[in-house]
């Protein structure tokens, strides 16, 4: 029993030292992938390292997020967020509002510094992102309406911001056309793309599981912000692909960017403009079912 416990501390050490690992790991692979040394025999060494932390990282993550949940848990503000769902939510539409006007007032600025039209067309997009979340929580801080009210109020909303996703569409088609005609594109270093990857194919999946999660419109406030989302994350993946094919086109086979761009364009505007007529007549027919049963129930 000693031996085991013995060689269950020398397998996984110290938190500490762990820490120390993981951090020593993530910079000399940068530097390592910087400097093009991939093939170094150091480079080997420190694969290895890096790959021993990512394992004990990895079978250490259930304990670490379970003592993270109970420091969480213990604090009366943070059990708050973690057990009202509603306040999550309020809590994602400021910070996705925040975020949305933020990266406008940013590309706006550079647009002017820079004098790049790409930039004005971004900031174009992010502005109008900013004001389907302004017109959303705005028209959902009306207080003293009954249930009825409220609910014909989120209903409008969702309404209002299925046309604003079509106007979105006209930004998005601005940026296309820069990318695709005008061969306007964004090139970041190797690691910056591959990260920016990972982050866009998380975005996504999660966009789609809330998307599925509020398809019902029970509450068309929420469905209309993590429609909102899916739109974002759809255009994401656009850029997404113009940056790793500026990136890597160059790295090996010929790829036609031109006709690859185009098909992903291509769709990624049927799939905005889809989004945004289900979004008006799904909101059209449900205020219509509402004012339906409102008839009926005064008939009586």
């Amino acid at each position: 029993m000693d031996i085991l416990e013995k060689l269950k501390k020398f397998i996984f050490p110290h938190p500490f030292l762990i820490f120390l690992l993981f951090n020593l790991s993530a910079v000399t692979l940068v530097y390592i992938f910087i400097n093009h040394w991939e093939t170094h025999l150091l480079a080997i060494l420190f694969y290895m390292v890096a790959f021993y932390t990512l394992v004990v990282v990895c079978v250490r993550i259930p304990g670490i997020v379970k003592k993270v949940k109970e420091i969480l848990h213990a604090n009366k503000y943070t059990d708050a967020y973690l057990t009202d769902k509603d306040l999550r939510m309020r809590i994602s539409m400021y910070r996705g509002l925040l975020i949305s006007f933020v990266f406008a007032t940013f590309k706006i600025i550079m647009g002017f510094i820079y004098n790049s039209s790409w930039l004005f067309a971004m900031a174009g997009y992010n502005t109008i992102l900013s004001l389907m979340r302004f017109i959303v929580i705005f028209r959902s801080q009306k207080k003293g309406l009954t249930e009825e009210e409220e609910r014909r109020r989120g209903l409008l909303s969702y309404q209002v911001c299925g046309w604003l996703v079509m106007v979105l569409n006209i930004a998005v088609s601005v940026v296309m056309f820069m990318v695709i005609v005008q061969k306007q594109t964004i090139e970041y270093h190797m690691i910056v793309t591959i990260g920016l990857a990972a982050f866009t194919f998380y975005c996504f999946t999660m966009a789609i599981i809330n998307m599925i999660k509020y398809r019902d419109r029970k509450n068309p406030v929420y469905a209309a912000i993590k429609r909102i989302d899916m739109v974002k994350a759809i255009v994401s993946i656009f850029t997404l692909q113009v940056a790793m094919l500026t990136t890597f086109s160059g790295q090996g086979e010929t790829v036609d960017v031109g006709l690859m761009n185009v098909l992903t364009g291509f769709a990624v505007t049927i799939a905005i403009n889809t989004i945004g007529a289900m979004m008006i007549a799904g909101g059209k027919g449900d205020l219509k079912a509402l004012t339906s049963v409102n008839d009926t129930e005064t008939e009586a």
